[in-house]
């Protein structure tokens, strides 16, 4: 049959390339449901060679009885692509009771129904005809109940799969939903093309075109394999890196607008700006892609700061290929806040340890120097020196053993004091002895400057839960700061009264004042608003920083009010016990 002839060509040629995409997509065992797509194949072939021998049949009987049985191989294709997209779109595996009724129930009545139709003539009727004509000979199938049945049927199986393909295309990570929109779009073609046979007539080359569609979709589904962009899990992977990626991402034409952001970048440009604007304009960022528009390439300079995040920019050309015209940039946002603040709490660290060793040196340096020269003096000085000497000497060197006591009390307390595994012993305390106690050690400190003090307690008990000791250590620090910066002849003034459900000592001197803004500095330990090679006032730079270590660990605070040349106020706060 001559005009069969490009028929049969075309049904030798799809099973033969569909058998081959079998093999390909064989070796490939990351492909979801690969079992079922196999299947398919399978069922494709059958078809296809039923097609085959129909078109070749050399007498009317043979004809009919190959297209009764090729309901076979057309009720499994449909079947197992729609297993195949369920498994794949869905990630999960087909139900085990639909199994059997897909592929061995539905396909065995369908078919015995096709096959015994000469008994019962619903399936095809009587009308059913082989016709010769000037082109050929070819089947004119008088279509009954039963196969209108089987088509319902099918077209279930079918809009399942495209209802599947559908669902994906809603659900999809936009990393992926173009490749489901082409799966959905493959899930379509069969059934246009059988629609389009059986309500219109279509024929290829005088033959149902069904089942070349479906070689159709099958042939699409392994292109894009092995084009490398739908079922490749790397691709996927690349695009879910900048679609899922934390640190923004910009796809920018030359002229440095941006053409597409990941969510992190249209967050970020949300959320730092009201109306969005432009990239060019975008803050920091703004300069740097100008730049890169311009020169094309990055400034020496790069680290840029967005609100209260930094970033490290980072941009890669895009071009279609090796030496050929870019057509943009992929410029990144590495967030470095992490590593900014790690870097800057390292520098103020490197800075608070040369601070440290510097202070450290010298307040050891001033007390060892003045117990040398008295213990030299008193070892070389025999009978030259008087017991008046004598005693100044000894006075001297015992007070510069004191300071140095103190000093390296301070610093094991600072270290402890940030231990977490620190405690006190907090217990009842009523607050005004500890004070007038206080204030009785700091009337010794200094005697040359002859600084008076004033003390005004409530005749009231305010008791606190506190550590008896730390408290007094608060309280000597703060009263031994007062002294230390008031000019001789000072007053220092104490109170103690009660706030609201907070017990208030404040400690008032008349002393050259601290700057506004220097908070920070003057509880930093280690450290001194003067720092000057011309100060007077020496000292560990320990005292205030310890002192608000040991309020915080009692609930309480300690705050001061001061002026330039006026003096300061100190007031410490706690909660009264219960």
């Amino acid at each position: 049959m001559d005009v069969a002839s490009p028929a049969i060509q075309l049904v030798i040629v799809t099973a033969t390339l569909v058998t081959g995409l079998g093999v390909w997509v064989r070796g490939h065992s990351s492909l979801p449901g690969k079992h079922w797509f196999l299947s398919a194949i399978v069922a494709m072939d059958l078809w296809l060679l039923s097609v085959g021998i129909e078109l070749s049949a050399p007498s009317a009987t043979c004809a009919f009885a190959i297209s009764r049985w090729s309901w076979i191989g057309f009720v499994l294709l449909p079947t197992f692509w729609a297993f195949f997209l369920y498994e794949y779109a869905l990630g999960a595996k087909v139900p085990r009771w639909l199994v059997p009724l897909g592929v061995v129930i539905a396909p065995a009545l369908i078919t015995s129904a096709a096959v015994t139709t000469d008994w019962h003539q619903k399936f095809y009727g009587p009308e059913t005809k082989w016709l010769t004509g000037e082109d050929g000979s070819f089947v004119l199938s008088d279509h009954g109940p039963l196969f209108f049945v089987a088509i319902t049927y099918l077209y279930m199986v079918i809009m399942a799969a495209a209802v599947v393909a559908g669902s994906a295309v809603r659900t999809a990570n936009p990393a992926v939903r173009s490749f489901f929109h082409k799966l959905f779009a493959a899930t379509l073609i069969p059934m246009v093309a059988n629609l389009a046979y059986i309500l219109g007539g279509f024929t290829l080359f005088d033959t149902d075109p069904t089942p070349f569609s479906f070689a159709l979709s099958l042939t699409l589904v392994v292109w894009l394999v092995a084009d490398n962009r739908w079922i490749d899990v790397s691709a996927i992977a690349r695009e879910l890196l900048f679609y899922n990626s934390t640190d923004p991402v910009f796809v920018i034409d030359p002229a440095g607008a941006a053409i597409e952001t990941n969510p992190a970048a249209a967050e970020l440009l949300r959320k730092e700006a009201e109306p969005v604007p432009l990239l060019r304009d975008f803050g920091e960022l703004g300069p740097i892609v100008r730049y890169l528009a311009a020169r094309g390439c990055l400034p020496d300079v790069t680290d840029i700061q967005l609100g209260r995040r930094h970033f490290a920019v980072r941009a890669h050309a895009i071009s279609l290929g090796e030496g050929q015209k870019q057509v943009g940039w992929a410029v990144a946002l590495l967030d470095v806040t992490v590593q900014k603040i790690a870097a800057q709490k390292a520098i103020a660290a490197e800075q608070m340890q040369a601070q440290f060793l510097a202070t450290v040196s010298h307040e050891l340096r001033t007390p060892l120097t003045v117990i040398n020269g008295a213990l030299g003096l008193l070892s070389q000085g025999g009978t030259k020196v008087n017991d008046a000497q004598k005693a100044r000497l000894i006075g001297r060197a015992t007070s510069s053993s004191d300071t140095l006591t103190k000093l390296v009390n301070d610093l094991i307390d600072t270290q402890s004091l940030s231990s977490a595994q620190f405690s006190m012993a907090l217990e009842p305390c009523a607050l005004g002895p500890m004070v007038q106690s206080a204030v009785a050690r700091a009337e010794s400190l200094q005697p040359d400057k002859c600084i008076r003090f004033s003390c005004d307690l409530p005749e009231v008990a305010l008791v606190v839960q506190a550590d008896a000791e730390r408290m007094a250590q608060a309280l000597d620090n703060v009263l031994s700061n007062a002294v230390k910066f008031s000019l001789p002849g000072g007053l220092v003034e104490i109170s103690l009264q009660q706030h609201k459900a907070m017990a208030e000592v404040t400690v008032t001197d008349s002393g050259c004042g601290i700057p506004p803004g220097a908070e920070d500095q003057v509880f930093a330990p280690f450290s001194q608003i003067d720092s000057s090679d011309t100060k007077t006032a020496y000292g560990s730079g320990l005292g205030l920083h310890i002192t608000r270590q040991i309020l915080d660990r009692h609930s309480g605070h300690v705050r001061y009010v001061s002026a330039p040349g006026v003096g300061t106020t100190f007031t410490i706060a706690l909660p009264l016990a219960p």
